[in-house]
């Protein structure tokens, strides 16, 4: 087997270490996210997220309030339909409608 003689000397640490300076790492930021874009877009999704959170917070506590008022609303139009049935303001039919609606 014969060698082919290689013109090339082999490489030093400090060669390759300024290999990468100028080649290596400039490739790898063009097709690579670095550090300081990560930083940034982690950033934004942690904002976009604690917008998120505040929202859902205000919807969650919105919906507590209108549950207890449905709640109080229904217990009002209960005392209301007993007392008209038992003073018979209300004929049977009436009553039956209102059952049928499932509201209470």
């Amino acid at each position: 087997m014969k060698r082919k003689k290689s013109n090339q000397k082999p490489l030093t640490l400090d060669e390759l270490a300024t290999y990468n300076q100028e080649v290596l790492f400039p490739a790898f930021e063009e097709r690579f996210v670095i550090k300081k874009e990560f930083s940034s877009f982690k950033n934004k999704v942690f904002t976009n997220q604690d917008k998120m959170l505040k929202k859902l917070d205000l919807l969650l506590t919105e919906k507590k309030v209108r549950e207890y008022q449905e709640e109080k609303e229904k217990k009002l139009w209960a005392i209301i339909i007993k007392a008209l049935k038992e003073h018979r303001i209300l004929s049977s039919r009436e009553l039956e409608e209102i059952a049928r609606l499932e509201i209470f």
